[in-house]
């Protein structure tokens, strides 16, 4: 395990890693996350398995903005204001997933919780990774 300072290259790195199927850690604005590229089936595996968690028990996913979380959920007027009041925050919002990412990411039903944590090195991974 590598640790590196949160600067440019450490985003290289981390963009890499994600790129590759790696799980990284990061750090958020209330917590440090295990991360995956969510659309990487393989890469959901092994956070499944790092997590000793059941398949099927949903993750949430992380992006830059509302536009990015259209691309993996159905946002109603409800969801809508709801980004525009709390997000970027420490809030995860639970929309109707558009079936865009790994299998075992979106809740049984169907949901995805979408997360746009404010913290500065998580959105330059995001904008980097896409």
């Amino acid at each position: 395990m590598q640790i590196i300072p949160e600067n440019e290259q450490a985003i290289d790195i981390t963009v890499k890693a994600l790129e590759k199927g790696q799980l990284v850690f990061m750090a958020t604005e209330t917590v440090y996350i295990a991360a995956v590229d969510a659309t990487n089936e393989e890469a959901v595996k092994k956070l499944v398995a790092f997590k000793n968690r059941p398949f099927g028990k949903p993750f949430s996913v992380g992006v830059t903005d509302i536009e990015m979380a259209e691309k993996y959920v159905v946002l109603n007027e409800t969801a809508k204001n709801l980004y525009k009041r709390f997000l970027p925050g420490p809030v995860t919002v639970v929309s109707t997933g558009t079936h865009k990412v790994a299998n075992g990411v979106e809740a049984e039903n169907g949901t995805l919780g979408i997360r746009i944590p404010d913290y500065k090195f998580f959105q330059e991974v995001c904008k980097k990774f896409k």
